[in-house]
């Protein structure tokens, strides 16, 4: 079985903080280049919070246009309902392959509001969904049970979990085995493999893609996988260090790929953290050749 790589991408930043759209395509062919299948577009590593509608659908149109084909999920989740239907009418008419919905957050929700937005969002992309469980920021977990009603009618045809919680995987995947799990967070990537996710949703992929892919690929051969762990733990090990996206940017920009800096109210790493960020890098990136990183 092959399981899908898809990028969580950054959204690139000029250094006054507007949109740096013409880095598009050359960040998303790099993404391709070391065998990305395709991208998750305006999640957390997107920073979507800190982005206007017209903004978020300026992105998207960006990356519709330079993604040559590749598949792009789109993240329409808001506080804003009448926000949220307008990002999914947007995704379908603009071409994105499906949306991914982020349940409602600083207001308390319930399974049964949840439920009904996604109802609603599917009626407006015209098609299924993919639901987005993110706990930590959203201060919900869609429960299995909502998410085996939502497949089971149709209305949910994916999953993207970022709850390192493989309980949680095993219990859905008991009771909507069908349904595309895809592992949104790199600590537990190589546990859901494992569990049988259906492929990763990563935002290790923007900057380490050839781990991730090489991960994933290794995996799907049966090739062993402790060189794999290790090199993720100390992706995840840098990037816990530090705050997350300055130096998820910083390590991009390492490999040549910059993407411009945070936008406010995040703020970059001092000249102090870049010097430990950059000399974990460096040991990271002397690590890659002795592990095969070809996909």
């Amino acid at each position: 079985m092959k399981h899908v790589v898809l990028a969580a991408t950054l959204t690139p930043f000029r250094h006054d903080g507007s949109l740096w759209l013409e880095r598009v395509p050359a960040y998303l062919e790099y993404l391709t280049s070391l065998g990305v299948d395709g991208f998750l577009a305006l999640g957390t590593n997107g920073e979507f919070a800190s982005l206007d509608i017209d903004e978020r659908e300026r992105v998207l149109e960006a990356m519709v246009e330079a993604s040559a084909g590749a598949r792009i999920l789109a993240n329409v989740g808001g506080t804003v309902v009448h926000d949220v239907l307008r990002l999914t009418r947007h995704a379908r008419a603009t071409g994105a392959d499906g949306v991914a919905l982020l349940p409602p957050y600083y207001f308390p929700t319930s399974a049964r509001a949840y439920e009904e937005l996604a109802r609603r969002v599917a009626d407006a992309f015209e098609g299924p969904i993919h639901l987005y469980n993110i706990p930590r920021y959203t201060g919900f977990t869609i429960p299995v049970e909502t998410v085996a009603a939502l497949a089971h009618d149709g209305t949910a045809v994916g999953l993207k979990d970022s709850s390192q919680d493989l309980a949680y995987l095993d219990a859905v995947r008991a009771v909507a085995p069908r349904i595309e799990y895809l592992m949104g967070s790199d600590t537990t990537l190589i546990a859901g493999l494992e569990h049988g996710v259906d492929g990763v949703a990563s935002g290790m992929a923007n900057t380490f893609p050839d781990v991730v892919v090489g991960a994933t690929r290794a995996f799907e051969r049966g090739a062993p996988l402790e060189a794999w762990s290790d090199l993720v733990r100390r992706i995840r090990t840098l990037f816990g260090a530090h705050p997350y996206l300055a130096a998820t940017r910083h390590a991009i920009a390492a490999r040549g790929m910059d993407v411009g800096p945070v936008r406010a109210p995040l703020m970059d790493l001092t000249p102090e953290e870049r010097a430990v960020a950059s000399e974990a890098i460096g040991s990271i990136l002397a690590s890659l050749p002795s592990t095969e990183v070809a996909p």
